[in-house]
């Protein structure tokens, strides 16, 4: 197993400036350390993951080597989740995979899924929550799907939320997913009482 000279603990700000210099060591660390999650996060809003590795390959690319333009100070999850957000409905887009932008009425599209461990817990006896929650979750709109899925998946704060998914304020960014969450146990609980009046 070969080991990299950045350790998981260092510095984000550091391998950014040393790949702003032309370090591949720090660009490779970069790319062990976020493709995963950038494949994780971009997979949800097409079911072509193929085509995700092509995005993000590209997206790497083109980082790399347009790496002397590059602010120096960012907040590098964000930043990178961010721009590989964009270039992915870029290339929707223009390939007619999207139709038009993304907004409510293309709510479909993100897939938003209780996590493996999740539905492993007590599966027996929570078979039917865990569809049920599912189902709730498919009902929820695209851009309250990707809010919840940024803030519990990747657990990035409110303003992380709000740059990603350009919204103009940090309070809209809670006001997504405080309403996701009201709707969710709204719908759960109209549903809890409707089986027990079974």
């Amino acid at each position: 197993m070969s080991t990299s000279p950045y350790n998981l603990q260092q510095d984000e700000q550091f391998l950014w400036g040393r790949l702003c210099e032309g370090d591949r060591d720090a660009f490779a660390e970069i790319y062990r350390r976020y493709f995963p999650l950038l494949f994780r996060y971009c997979i949800r809003f097409t079911p072509d993951r193929a085509l995700v590795k092509d995005v993000l390959q590209d997206f790497f690319s083109q980082l790399f080597l347009q790496r002397a333009g590059l602010a120096v100070t960012v907040n590098l999850k964000s930043y990178l989740l961010v721009s590989a957000r964009r270039k992915l409905f870029r290339y929707l887009e223009r390939s007619a995979k999207l139709p038009g932008s993304l907004d409510e009425s293309t709510a479909v599209l993100f897939d938003l899924e209780l996590s493996p461990e999740s539905i492993l817990i007590n599966r027996q006896h929570t078979e039917q929550a865990t569809r049920l929650l599912q189902q709730q979750l498919n009902s929820l709109t695209l851009r309250q799907k990707e809010a919840i899925y940024l803030r519990f998946y990747e657990s990035l704060t409110y303003e992380e939320i709000a740059e990603i998914m350009v919204l103009k304020e940090v309070k809209y960014a809670r006001t997504l997913i405080y309403r996701a969450i009201a709707e969710l146990k709204e719908l759960l609980a109209q549903n809890e009482a409707a089986l027990m009046l079974r």
